[in-house]
């Protein structure tokens, strides 16, 4: 019976392991992020990037920033939108016809997914690459 219960606990654990956030690869599953939505707030001074939320697609779908802190320019074309980072802590969100600013820090070089956490959006194509060097 040990052995019965010892193996079942170590499936749980990979199983729980192979579930959880990993460092940045950006392959989080459709509208998954890696904690709560706290809506983030601009971070005076740091370098900032313009996208646009429009018919489940973000323009540019591919950005490029320095490691550290950066803010995110979201204006929002058509409807609701956020904009999300797998695995970084936040959103920055618009309504239609606005345009919100947040920021986000990464200190770590790499390539990240960001996205739309509003359901079915990601699954409609809306996301694309950060790349932090």
């Amino acid at each position: 019976m040990t052995r019965r219960v010892a193996s079942v606990l170590c499936a749980l654990s990979l199983v729980a392991v192979a579930g959880a956030c990993g460092g940045g690869n950006g392959d989080g599953g459709d509208d998954a992020d890696c904690g709560g939505d706290p809506v983030n707030e601009p971070l005076a001074g740091a370098p900032e990037v313009a996208v646009v939320g429009d018919n489940f697609q973000f323009d540019p779908d591919e950005l490029t920033v320095a490691a550290g802190d950066f803010n995110v320019s979201l204006t929002s074309e058509d409807q609701f939108h956020d904009f999300a980072i797998d695995c970084v802590p936040g959103v920055v969100e618009a309504s239609s016809g606005e345009t919100e600013v947040g920021g986000f820090t990464i200190d770590d070089p790499g390539e990240f997914t960001f996205y739309c956490t509003v359901p079915g959006h990601r699954s409609a194509g809306m996301e694309g690459t950060l790349t932090v060097e």
